[in-house]
């Protein structure tokens, strides 16, 4: 089975060495072939522009394979920090589900990681306000969570397990505030683990998109 990670840095790996990459370890334990597509930086609308060329062509490309083929599509934060809205980033993610759903591939939906605010990157201070991100993020991924359920698409939440109950993050599993240390991206996989075990492997009817 193949698995096409579309994203940004969190997909990405940013900051921790190859080996130590929630899709490299993935790989290692599942014995799923993990394509990493994700771009430092990248948006949503980045992501949209990929999805084609990147993901989409390969697989189709390859009939026979067609069954074997997944996609995890995960991203909003950079729209988030430089857009100051989460407007684009649902949109875009609806519209790539849309598309993956019409070529009859159920997308799995990686809900991304809360945003430490109060470590987040002072270089960054001037262009983002992270203390304002931290709630649109918390509302984008709210609404992604209803965006599947209504469509029936398996969420992999990651943001679970970086998450308080009180709301916050835990600080402890980042490098930056933003990204993953080696212990998120070890659980990151875990939680990628647990939703692959549990989601029966099929495609989606082209009926169940908009």
């Amino acid at each position: 089975m193949k698995l096409y990670c579309l994203g940004d840095s969190l997909t990405f790996g940013f900051g921790v060495s190859r080996n130590m990459r929630w899709t490299t370890l993935v790989q290692q334990e599942s014995g799923w072939q993990l394509i990493n597509r994700g771009i430092n930086g990248d948006t949503t609308g980045g992501m949209l522009s990929r999805l084609g060329p990147e993901v989409l062509d390969p697989i189709c490309a390859d009939p026979a394979g067609r069954l074997d083929s997944r996609v995890l599509l995960m991203g909003g934060s950079n729209d988030v920090f430089f857009g100051g809205t989460d407007a684009a980033a649902r949109a875009n993610m609806a519209a790539m589900c849309q598309r993956l759903m019409g070529e009859g591939l159920a997308p799995y939906v990686g809900i991304s990681l809360p945003v430490d605010w109060q470590n987040a990157p002072r270089q960054w201070a001037d262009v983002v306000d992270f203390k304002q991100s931290a709630a649109l993020m918390q509302g984008y991924c709210a609404w992604l969570r209803q965006f599947c359920a209504a469509f029936h698409l398996p969420v992999v939440d990651f943001a679970r397990d970086f998450t308080r109950p009180d709301g916050s993050a835990v600080s402890e599993l980042f490098h930056d505030g933003l990204h993953p240390d080696a212990r998120g991206h070890r659980m990151m996989a875990d939680r990628l683990l647990a939703t692959l075990n549990a989601t029966p492997v099929g495609g989606v009817s082209r009926r169940e998109s908009l």
